[in-house]
Parts: C-alpha cells; sequence; structure tokens
C-alpha cells in the first residue's frame, strides 16, 4: 500500500496507479473508493486543455469553472476525486499546484 497527502496535507493510503486506476482506503470504515483510469485520464485532459485550471474538490458547492465541476456536470464523478488524484498527478510531475485556496493548477509544459 502506498502513501501520499492531500494538498491540504492529509495523509492517505492507496493502491493502484495512475496509470491503472486508484483504490483509497479509507481504514477502518471497511468502504475503499476505486477512481478508476478513465477518470484519472480525464482529469489530465481537462488539466492540459484548461491549464491553469482551478481544482474544485468540493461537491457543496461546486466550484465555478474548475476541473471538480466538469467530473461532476458531464461525467457524474466525484469532485472528491480530485483530492487524491491531483497529488499523485503532482508527484508523478505532469502538473503543479497553488500551495493555498484557491488551488490553482498548472499543467508542467
Amino acid at each position: 500500500m502506498s502513501m501520499s497527502k492531500t494538498v491540504m496535507g492529509k495523509r492517505f493510503k492507496y493502491t493502484g496507479t495512475l496509470k491503472t486506476g486508484i483504490s483509497i482506503d479509507f481504514g477502518d470504515s471497511g468502504a475503499d473508493w476505486v477512481i478508476p483510469v478513465e477518470v484519472i485520464e480525464i482529469i489530465k485532459s481537462e488539466i492540459t486543455k484548461r491549464s491553469p485550471v482551478l481544482m474544485g474538490a468540493s461537491r457543496k458547492p461546486l466550484l465555478k469553472d474548475s476541473v471538480g465541476e466538469t467530473l461532476f456536470r458531464e461525467y457524474g464523478f466525484s469532485p472528491a476525486a480530485m483530492t487524491y488524484v491531483l497529488p499523485l498527478l503532482v508527484e508523478a510531475g505532469f502538473c503543479t499546484v497553488a500551495s493555498e485556496r484557491p488551488f490553482l493548477i498548472r499543467k508542467k509544459r
């Protein structure tokens, strides 16, 4: 099992990779959350097309013009996926993210 930190600094455990999809381990709650590779690819595509772009991991309210809003409105997937996918994309060197709110994502060239 691998470990990372959200942009807010909260640690999380996961299995899988950005290329295969990831499963977030919520510990004793017994319910892991799978983020399929298709959703990861949508996130990467949105960052590439729209950089710089806002993160938008909240569902209520959705952050206007953010990747999270697009995930929810166009693909029916929770914007909370940004919480776990974005740090892994940063670690992989795909993009950078501002250190404070609003979390602005920039694709690395």
